[in-house]
């Protein structure tokens, strides 16, 4: 059996599907099909890997691919702002292909996978929610040998029409028996970056799963959200516990990766400063591999100077932070459970190690905001010369507990009264008491001009720059920033 993995085409700008939660104006590797696509490898099973919008292929391309091509399934990983082209592909799909088996899998087909079983009377499409490399196994082996689909946990079908969804799969307690993501699939790997890591071609990794935080607003990278979503449904909306691979699991994905000839490495899950014994025993596995990284992190968790040297040391050039804001009001209010002191700390201590800090500012998270909140904010960010922030607006995803205090006191401000998908870099969705959602927008537009337009800050960029490739490189991401966050 042939499997192929596919981000189709993009119905106008690609969404970006790692996080999942904005229109990217970079690519990165999505791992999180190259795991079950490595699972299904490891089976015996030819597996192909197609990112269109990467690869240049357009509609016309894949409507001929199709016609062409003898793929017994075809997977697609869909986040909320995927949801309308990879339910369009999927009618092309069949409206060429009428016996191929198609496969959603990611955060929207496990929360809400009747909108994507809606075909009549097509028994040929599934969701895998949740996890899917176990589960996705078992999907294709029963496809192969015809068997029936009833006992395979986490799986969503139709039989004679009807809709079918199967009891929860259990959380993989061990993820260090998974296979290390397929990267061998990917056909261009020099076209993935990050701006935030100098050196190419760069990677991502995922060393956990899911994150203790109590943030209300919280959506993680896109697969711990999955994962979450499903385990909400079936646990009285409790989060699930954290999953972490070892250290001795996530070196040797650091070697095998330097093998294969990457450079860089982004790690995109919550917790891989998750206890100082632990961080300190996977940075000292990996320093000498001459591999620059980055990592997400809380900030109460980068208070102590030996493990901050640790990483610096093993090639830590950033940590991305989401900060929101430094009020402590508005922190309190979405359970950030740290203090403003912690964050600015965790900044000065990163800056002092030589580790970049990456903020993250939400607006709208605070029902009582004001323009004056978020002003004092850039000033804060301004004084502590800050060189990458990222501002955006708070979205009410249907699986969050923002969702429930925005639905209650009827604060949506679209035409449905729900949540609808937008890019929150650039479109909001709240009226809120002290400003709605065109004034949140606006501001959105002012922070990256008053922050990033600056004389002072666009000099010391230009005098930091390296080389030709890397002006270039500046240049791209600053068209994208203003040009594209401002439509």
């Amino acid at each position: 059996m042939k499997i192929t993995f596919l981000i189709p085409p993009a119905v106008g700008v690609p969404p970006e599907r790692i996080f999942g939660c904005n229109y990217g104006y970079f690519f990165q590797h999505n791992i999180f099909m190259l795991y079950p696509a490595a699972m299904l490898e490891k089976q015996g099973y030819d597996v192909e890997f197609i990112d269109c919008p990467v690869e240049g292929k357009d509609e016309n391309w894949f409507k001929e691919f199709l016609k062409k091509d003898r793929s017994d399934a075809y997977v697609l990983y869909t986040v909320f702002l995927a949801e309308k082209t990879d339910n369009h592909i999927s009618k092309l799909i069949r409206s060429i292909r009428k016996d191929v088996n198609i496969i959603f899998i990611g955060p929207e087909p496990t929360g809400f996978p009747e909108r994507f079983l809606r075909f009549v009377n097509d028994d040929k499409i599934f969701v895998v929610r949740g996890e899917t490399e176990i589960t996705m196994k078992e999907l294709i082996q029963a496809i192969e040998k015809k068997k029936e689909f009833g006992n395979i946990l986490g799986l969503s079908w139709k039989r004679k029409g009807k809709i079918i969804h199967n009891p929860p799969r259990p959380l993989n307690e061990n993820l260090d028996e998974l296979p290390f993501p397929a990267r061998h699939l990917i056909k261009k790997p020099k076209k993935y970056f990050n701006p935030k890591l100098k050196r190419k071609p760069s990677t991502v990794m995922l060393t956990s799963r899911n994150c203790w935080g109590r943030c209300i607003y919280c959506i993680p990278c896109s697969y711990s959200f999955a994962r979450e979503i499903e385990y909400k449904k079936y646990n009285n909306w409790c989060k699930p516990k954290v999953g972490l691979r070892s250290p001795e699991n996530i070196a040797e994905e650091f070697k095998l990766i330097k093998k294969q000839g990457y450079k860089s490495v982004a790690i995109i899950d919550d917790n891989f400063v998750n206890g100082k014994e632990r961080t300190i025993e996977i940075c000292n596995r990996i320093k000498d591999l001459d591999i620059e990284w980055g990592c997400l992190a809380r900030a109460d968790c980068l208070q102590d100077e030996e493990l901050l040297e640790a990483m610096a040391k093993a090639g830590c050039k950033y940590v991305d932070m989401g900060v929101e804001s430094f009020d402590q009001k508005v922190l309190d209010y979405v359970h950030k459970d740290m203090t403003a002191g912690q964050i600015l700390n965790a900044i000065l201590l990163l800056k002092k190690h030589g580790i970049e800090p990456k903020i993250n500012i939400l607006f709208g998270t605070y029902p009582y905001e004001t323009k004056q909140y978020i002003k004092w904010t850039l000033d804060i960010l301004k004084q502590l010369d800050i060189d990458f922030v990222s501002f955006g607006l708070v979205i009410p995803h249907p699986y969050t507990e923002f969702y429930k205090i925005v639905k209650k006191n009827k604060w949506f401000a679209t035409k449905s009264g729900d949540f609808e998908p937008v890019d929150p870099y650039q479109e909001g969705t709240i009226d809120f008491p002290n400003m709605d959602h065109k004034q949140l927008k606006k501001m959105i537009r002012w922070a990256y001009r008053d922050f990033y337009l600056r004389p002072g800050y666009i000099w010391k960029r230009l005098k930091n720059t390296k080389s030709f490739n890397e002006l270039l490189g500046e240049i791209k991401t600053a068209w994208n920033l203003f040009i594209r966050k401002s439509a």
